[in-house]
C-alpha cells in the first residue's frame, strides 16, 4: 500500500518541477521586460511648425533582440535628428537600459494630428535559458494643427521659436569711390525651422550701386531646441554713380510668426547710408586721350572698366571651371561605359522598398521622406538617419536640386510650385544606377552595417 501511494507523489512531484518554469514565464509581466514611453514638446502647434518627440525604449538585460519602429504619416514631414542615445537607469528598483531618439515633425495639415501606435517587438530569455517573445507599444496623444492666422502679414509662413537677421561687411567708415568693390553678408536664422524654408533675399538696391549675388548658402543643424536654420547671402556691391552724395542701402523687413508669444514679428534690417566721393575734376578731360580709354568701354560709362579689372579675371576663372568639368564628364562617361553597372547586393528588401519609394515619389507623398533614408541605408550600407544624409550618399545633384524643390514647396507657402512626381522617380532611378556604378568597382568587399540598435538588440 505504502509502494502505491509512492508512485503517484513522485508523479506529480515531476509534473510540478516542469510546469514551474512555465508558470514563472507566462507570469512574467512584459511591461517590466520592455516598454516604450513617449513625449512631446507641444500639445498643440500651427501647421508646418516644429514638434519634437522623443521616443525611449525601455529594456532589461533579458532581452537579447528587438526592433523599435518610426513614427510615421501620410500628412507629416518627420526626420530623425541626432544620434540615439543610450544609458542607463533604475525605475522602481529595476535597472533598466535605455535606449532614446528624437524625431522633428512637421504638420502639412491643420486639423487633427494622431500618430500611428509605436511597436517594439524583440526576443527575451529567461534566467533558466527559455526564449520567448516580448512586445510593447505605444500612441502618442493627439496634437491640434491650427491653420495660418489670417493676420499674419508676410508673404512666407514662418512659425519659428525665434528669427533674427544680421548683416556684416560695408566696414569702410569714410567715403568710397566710384568702382570700389564692396562685399555685404546677410544672414537669416530661425530657431525652429530648417533653412530650406527661408525665403530668398531678394533686395532693390538704387540705380546708383550694382549689385553681384553670390549663390546662397542654406544649412541646418541639430539644436537644444530642435531644428536651427540658416540662410546666408553674399553679394560684391559697386558704386557706379559719378556724381557725389549719399546711397542709401533699403532697410529689409521679414515677417514671422513667434510660436511662443503666438503673434507676429518683424526681423528688421535698418537701412545703411553710404557717402560717395564725386570724380575728380581732370578725370574726364583723360577720357578724351586714346591711352586712358580702354576700346570696349561705351561713351557716357567711363566707370565701367573699374569693375571690369575683377570682373575679367572672375569670367576667365569660371570658362576654366567649365571646361575643367566638361572634361572631368567626359572621362567619367568613358568609364561608366567600361564598367558593369550590375548590382551586386542580392535582390530582396532593397528592390522592394526602392519600388514602394517610386510610388510615393511619383504620388508626391510626404511618407517618401520617412522612408527614403532607410532604403539608402539598406542600399549602402552605411549610417543614414535624415533625408539630407541620404542625398549626401548618393550623391546627385539632380535629385538633390529636385528633392529641396518639393521640401520648400511644402514649407513655404509662398514658394514654387512642388516637381512633377514622374520627374522626382526618374531622378530617384538616375541616382540609384549612379550609385551601382561606383559601388561596381568595389565588389568582394564586405560592407559591416552600421550599428542600428544598441548592443544587444541587433536583430
Amino acid at each position: 500500500m505504502v509502494m502505491a501511494l509512492k508512485r503517484p507523489w513522485r508523479q506529480a512531484l515531476l509534473a510540478l518541477l516542469v510546469c514551474l518554469p512555465l508558470a514563472a514565464l507566462a507570469q512574467q509581466p512584459q511591461d517590466q521586460v520592455a516598454f516604450i514611453e513617449l513625449s512631446a514638446s507641444e500639445d498643440e502647434v500651427y501647421v508646418q511648425q516644429q514638434l519634437r518627440l522623443t521616443v525611449k525604449l525601455y529594456y532589461t538585460n533579458q532581452v537579447v533582440q528587438g526592433q523599435l519602429s518610426d513614427p510615421e504619416h501620410p500628412d507629416a514631414v518627420i526626420e530623425k535628428t541626432g544620434e540615439q542615445k543610450q544609458y542607463r537607469q533604475q525605475l522602481n528598483g529595476e535597472r533598466y537600459r535605455v535606449v532614446e531618439r528624437e524625431y522633428l515633425i512637421f504638420p502639412q495639415k491643420p486639423g487633427r494630428l494622431q500618430l500611428p501606435p509605436l511597436e517594439f517587438q524583440g526576443t527575451a530569455r529567461h534566467p533558466q535559458g527559455q526564449h520567448y517573445r516580448v512586445s510593447d507599444s505605444a500612441v502618442l496623444f493627439p496634437v491640434n494643427v491650427k491653420d495660418i492666422p489670417a493676420d499674419f502679414s508676410g508673404n512666407t509662413w514662418l512659425p519659428a521659436a525665434d528669427l533674427t537677421l544680421s548683416a556684416r561687411g560695408l566696414e569702410q567708415t569714410g567715403p568710397v569711390a566710384p568702382g570700389d568693390n564692396l562685399t555685404r553678408t546677410l544672414t537669416l536664422t530661425a530657431r525652429g525651422l530648417p533653412a530650406t524654408t527661408l525665403p530668398s533675399l531678394d533686395i532693390r538696391y538704387p540705380d546708383a550701386i550694382r549689385s553681384y549675388p553670390e549663390p546662397e548658402q542654406r544649412q541646418s543643424s541639430a539644436g537644444d531646441s530642435g531644428v536651427v536654420g540658416e540662410l546666408q547671402q553674399t553679394m560684391a556691391l559697386v558704386p557706379v554713380s559719378g556724381e557725389g552724395g549719399d546711397i542709401t542701402l533699403p532697410e529689409i523687413r521679414i515677417p514671422w510668426w513667434d510660436v511662443n508669444e503666438d503673434r507676429e514679428k518683424v526681423a528688421v534690417l535698418p537701412a545703411r547710408t553710404i557717402q560717395l566721393t564725386p570724380v575728380s575734376g581732370p578725370a574726364p578731360a583723360k577720357q578724351e586721350q586714346p591711352v586712358a580709354e580702354p576700346p570696349e568701354s561705351a561713351p557716357g560709362n567711363e566707370q565701367e572698366p573699374a569693375p571690369a579689372r575683377w570682373l575679367w579675371p572672375v569670367l576667365t576663372g569660371l570658362l576654366a571651371i567649365g571646361w575643367a568639368t566638361t572634361v572631368a564628364a567626359w572621362w567619367l562617361h568613358s568609364r561608366r561605359r567600361g564598367l558593369a553597372a550590375t548590382d551586386t547586393r542580392a535582390p530582396g528588401n532593397e528592390k522592394e522598398r526602392f519600388h514602394q519609394l517610386c510610388d510615393q515619389a511619383r504620388a508626391l507623398d510626404p511618407a517618401f521622406f520617412n522612408g527614403f533614408p532607410g532604403w539608402a541605408r539598406e542600399l549602402s550600407g552605411r549610417h543614414c538617419r535624415t533625408t539630407d544624409d541620404a542625398l549626401t550618399i548618393l550623391c546627385d545633384d539632380r535629385l538633390t536640386g529636385v528633392v529641396d524643390r518639393w521640401r520648400e514647396s511644402l514649407f513655404r507657402s509662398a514658394g514654387g510650385a512642388a516637381p512633377d512626381g514622374n520627374e522626382l522617380s526618374a531622378a530617384l532611378r538616375a541616382a540609384r544606377q549612379g550609385w551601382q556604378a561606383r559601388s561596381s568597382r568595389k565588389r568582394g568587399k564586405d560592407q559591416a552595417l552600421p550599428d542600428l540598435y544598441p548592443e544587444g538588440l541587433n536583430p
